[in-house]
């Protein structure tokens, strides 16, 4: 008897028996595409976000002068 928890099973795998296994193959190609399409928008996002944020607190901050006051 083998006892190692990695042991192959004696069919096929439960996904490789699958009736739908060629859309579901299809599908998951179909979510990388658009991962790698979107991902580089989502990040060009996050920044011009962060921008926005900094300059918007820049602008709502009072004023510090760095000289003789009046």
């Amino acid at each position: 008897m083998n006892d190692t928890p990695c042991r192959k099973p004696d069919g096929p795998y439960l996904i490789e028996s699958a009736p739908k296994l060629k859309q579901y193959v299809a599908a998951k190609a179909a979510r990388e595409i658009a991962q790698r399409i979107l991902s580089p928008l989502s990040i060009c996002s996050a920044a011009v976000a962060g921008y926005r944020d900094e300059l918007r607190q820049v602008l709502d901050a009072e004023a510090i002068y760095l000289g003789v006051s009046k």
